[in-house]
């Protein structure tokens, strides 16, 4: 139920929250001219200029315009347009003391002869820093998540594998004394057999968690080992182009490189139903690109991803800690195409 309040009563209310707001909100004339503004927007918009039109004043301050075309950009800026509707949207500016704040705009035209706008900025800092910390902690868990996964993937190729056969040699030598010595080079034989496929074992999963000639010799030779092992183990061939010429880069960079191109493989032998992938390495002073492609049977980019999702998160995620780009293109029936991209201005 709701009460019945005279008009003077309201109209104070009005204009005292408008005094005591914190929100900038301004009255404008049909030409973008200042009619009043608040004290809060007074004390964010000052400057020695005369200050007569809105358009002079906040381009001083702005530092971007958000609109669903271009991210901080002035495409579409309402102050620039002489038919504006009502709208909500997203603007930086530079408070007094020069930080750049964001602010959610509304713009509203009202009804009537006189052709007043009335712009209120709200300051949006707390609701995108506690979106920033809910984000964090997303992230935090699905990487703690991706860790454990890996660890429990790296524990069952230990038990199936090395263990396994560790205990096949165990066997074997308490069994040398029961042999016959006829018996005994057949049996050491078959020991040696199994010592191998250890050996190879162990070899393999050592270049899984981090090939050393990634280190001593670069992308290009751990690529190579690598992919002669997965044709070996798996049967996917992967054809590789490069023109990196043994160009060697930040530690930082060519494990990302390595990591990200590893796991786009990984999800074409997963899900892309293909028995070839290509793998194109090329750089020029400004950045480095590596373009992983396949003509599988790829996949709705608007749907759930198959799996945990882990990998294409995983793989935005390295390549953002040196600043690079993971774009992933991919059509049902057309393949999958992931291409990275990273700057190495100041990292090669």
């Amino acid at each position: 139920m709701f009460l019945t309040v005279n008009s003077p009563s309201l109209n104070k209310w009005m204009l005292q929250f408008f005094e005591e707001s914190s929100d900038l909100i301004l009255f404008l004339s049909q030409s973008n001219q200042i009619l009043y503004m608040n004290q809060a927007a007074k004390e964010v918009l000052t400057t020695q200029d005369n200050m007569q039109q809105i358009i002079d004043v906040l381009c001083s301050y702005c530092q971007g315009y958000t609109n669903d075309a271009e991210m901080m950009t002035c495409v579409n800026c309402f102050a620039k347009q002489h038919q504006a509707s009502s709208e909500t949207f997203q603007i930086y500016m530079k408070d007094k003391s020069q930080h750049i704040v964001p602010y959610s705009a509304s713009y509203v035209e009202l009804s009537g002869d006189d052709s007043v706008k009335v712009l209120s900025l709200q300051n949006i800092s707390p609701q995108l820093k506690t979106q920033a910390i809910h984000h964090q902690k997303n992230l935090t868990q699905k990487i703690i998540n991706a860790q454990e996964s890996e660890r429990k993937r790296i524990s069952r190729e230990l038990h199936d594998s090395v263990v396994q056969e560790l205990l096949n040699v165990v066997v074997d030598f308490r069994l040398l004394k029961y042999k016959k010595e006829e018996e005994l080079s057949k049996h050491i034989q078959l020991m040696g057999g199994t010592m191998t496929r250890l050996i190879d074992d162990i070899r393999n999963l050592s270049l899984e968690l981090r090939p050393s000639a990634l280190d001593d010799f670069g992308l290009e030779a751990a690529f190579r080992s690598h992919f002669k092992q997965l044709e070996k183990n798996y049967g996917l061939e992967v054809e590789m182009m490069s023109d990196l010429d043994g160009h060697r880069f930040s530690s930082e960079i060519e494990t990302v490189v390595y990591r990200v191109t590893q796991e786009a493989i990984l999800n074409a032998l997963k899900y892309a139903e293909t028995d070839i992938v290509y793998v194109t390495l090329s750089h020029d002073e400004h950045e480095l690109t590596a373009e992983i492609a396949d003509q599988g049977k790829g996949f709705d980019m608007d749907a759930p991803p198959q799996g945990t999702g882990l990998g294409l998160f995983g793989m935005q995620e390295r390549a953002e800690i040196v600043g690079g780009h993971v774009q992933i293109n991919s059509e049902s029936g057309r393949g999958t195409q992931v291409m990275l991209t990273i700057p190495v201005g100041g990292h090669s």
